[in-house]
């Protein structure tokens, strides 16, 4: 199961997350949240990671070409979107970008996108609050190509484990305060995540 640390904010939390054994590192670039970088930051902090670890822009941009721009600009390699429908996720595949899509569980959104991205994102809620849901309302026959997010710590982790997702994603459920990673927290999250 593929571990991603997002809402990363220094260089100095994501060479830990890597050195622990983070397989993705996510970077948010998205108005009016508190974990949110410029473009600058996140391509300084993504050029400091070595090949293996995954850097992931978290955004929400209003079209394919913005997309392009925005994954350009900060020097990741995959998106996670909080928009563009199913057709434009495609266009963005055609041009060999990697998308991970953000769906809420049981909104019937999903089955409309799963073919689209390259791998769903399932939430619920407002993104890094910690906010808890039940996670077997995730459909079955999407759970090996999904990220379960939301609401993760070290001590629900196995709650998610158990759906046999392909990844789980957390932010605030390893941080000491927002934006701030906490070692132990991440520590305890990926070894639990790999045994």
């Amino acid at each position: 199961m593929k571990v991603k640390i997002c809402g990363i904010t220094s260089s100095e939390d994501a060479a830990m997350c890597e050195d622990m054994g983070a397989d993705a590192l996510g970077f948010v670039h998205f108005e009016g949240r508190s974990r949110s970088l410029p473009f600058e930051l996140i391509s300084e902090i993504c050029s400091s990671l070595g090949p293996i670890t995954s850097k992931v822009l978290v955004c929400k941009p209003a079209n394919v070409d913005s997309s392009l721009a925005m994954l350009a600009d900060s020097g990741a390699e995959i998106l996670q979107l909080y928009s563009l429908q199913p057709e434009e996720l495609s266009e963005l595949r055609d041009h060999g970008i990697k998308v991970l899509r953000v769906v809420k569980p049981s909104s019937g959104e999903a089955e409309r996108f799963a073919s689209a991205a390259d791998a769903l994102v399932f939430e619920d809620g407002t993104p890094g609050t910690g906010a808890v849901y039940d996670y077997t309302r995730i459909p079955f026959a999407l759970r090996s190509r999904s990220f379960v997010a939301g609401g993760l710590t070290p001590e629900n982790v196995h709650l998610a484990k158990a759906l046999r997702p392909y990844g789980v994603d957390v932010s605030s459920g390893v941080e000491v305060r927002p934006g701030r990673k906490d070692p132990g927290k991440v520590e305890t999250f990926i070894r639990r995540c790999k045994t």
